[in-house]
């Protein structure tokens, strides 16, 4: 199908679906890991290692899986990775130790790593140039709604019917997904006979127009998702220890974001489609940095709220342009290898955020933390600002 023709309203759906509930699982643990190793008799450091397990195999596997998207096409990719996950949930079921849910959290890790690259590929195959955003937006959208749905149900089930039922409905969630995909994504690019070799690979990437441009693309994705990666351990033990909030508040905090994420996904999808990548981008990125800046300066769980509220606007806002960059500007043979890149780069800013917690766990009280969360995301709003020119005839590149 032409990549000008217009995305096929049940496909962009299922893809939506499949995010929300993808997601919905995924972000039901989020609250109830902390407590799930401390029941293990573990800690923070814990927590942090099986963060670290899950975004490092994800780097690594992020590459692989974007380049047998473009290679053996998506919908095997997709299905792969879902049907990976269904199998991880049923692991959180039955496991009896924190280094089993370390290794888990690993293995989860490796299938996630193929869903994202291979479904915003979908939309790059299927999509107008003019409404990338747009539907990345919706996609993006999806997977709010199930981080929005997610931490409050997870956290109200663990209270009500413990931790098994929690687990049990997480997996029921990734069947959903896995079934949903099977009969509804259809595949939308005609895969390339290439030698696959490593070679052949660091040739394309050197074919590639507006390398610099991709280049700053990874580096954002990069520090984005160190500087969130940092401050989400201490977060959960500072909600619990210092806050002494429940883990249904914490998870409606944590909802408070999926929701505004959600709702500013799916409403202003196509702003950097109609002002430019480089505008909503920065913007997005300055509003992220709300939490942060909240965390460090309130206590009071309604002023934190709000300042999650506009994160996930900035969230909502940053990341569709970073993805329709790429799409802009890539080949649609490389579109899934290039976007595999940038979640490897977001992976390794997520592996490193937990690493830097462990290093630093016992000269780094959490408030110093989010102080210097802060710093980094403005770092990424100077970098954005000052190194990104905006398309000129069809090109994207960086200031001289």
């Amino acid at each position: 199908m032409s990549r000008q023709a217009s995305p096929t309203g049940g496909i962009l759906a299922a893809l939506a679906a499949c995010m929300a509930l993808q997601w919905t699982g995924f972000s039901m643990f989020l609250p109830l890991f902390a407590l799930r190793f401390e029941s293990f008799g573990a800690g923070v450091q814990a927590l942090s290692a099986s963060d670290m397990a899950y975004f490092f195999t994800f780097a690594l596997a992020a590459p692989p899986a974007g380049w047998l998207a473009d290679r053996i096409g998506r919908r095997p990719v997709i299905l792969l990775s879902l049907t990976g996950g269904v199998m991880v949930y049923l692991g959180y079921l039955l496991a009896g130790s924190a280094w089993l849910l370390i290794l888990l959290r690993g293995l989860a890790g490796v299938f996630a790593a193929g869903v994202l690259p291979g479904m915003v590929s979908v939309v790059g195959d299927l999509a107008p140039a003019d409404r990338r955003a747009q539907w990345i937006g919706a996609v993006n959208g999806g997977a709010a709604a199930g981080y929005t749905v997610g931490p409050l149900v997870g956290g109200l089930l663990h209270e009500q019917f413990g931790y098994r039922a929690l687990s049990a409905a997480a997996m029921g969630m990734a069947v959903a997904a896995l079934l949903l995909a099977l009969l509804q994504i259809r595949e939308s690019h005609a895969p390339a006979r290439r030698s696959p070799s490593a070679m052949a690979w660091r040739e394309e990437w050197r074919a590639l127009p507006a390398r610099s441009a991709l280049v700053l693309v990874m580096v954002i994705s990069f520090g984005a998702m160190l500087t969130y990666a940092f401050v989400q351990p201490q977060f959960m033990f500072y909600a619990y220890d210092i806050l002494l909030w429940t883990p249904s508040r914490l998870g409606l905090v944590m909802s408070g974001y999926g929701i505004s994420f959600m709702v500013c996904a799916f409403a202003l999808g196509r702003l950097s489609d109609r002002l430019g990548r480089k505008p909503v981008l920065v913007l997005g990125l300055a509003l992220f940095s709300a939490q942060f800046v909240g965390l460090t300066l309130f206590r009071q769980a309604g002023w934190i709220m709000g300042s999650f509220l506009i994160a996930g606007m900035g969230n909502a806002l940053y990341d569709p342009p970073l993805s329709a960059l790429i799409l802009d500007i890539t080949p649609p043979g490389h579109t899934a290898s290039v976007l595999g890149l940038k979640s490897m780069a977001g992976s390794m800013g997520s592996t490193l955020g937990p690493g830097l917690v462990v290093l630093f766990a016992s000269i780094l009280n959490p408030r110093m933390g989010f102080v210097i969360a802060t710093g980094l995301v403005a770092v990424l709003v100077l970098t954005a600002g000052l190194a990104l020119r905006p398309p000129s005839r069809g090109r994207i590149g960086l200031q001289p």
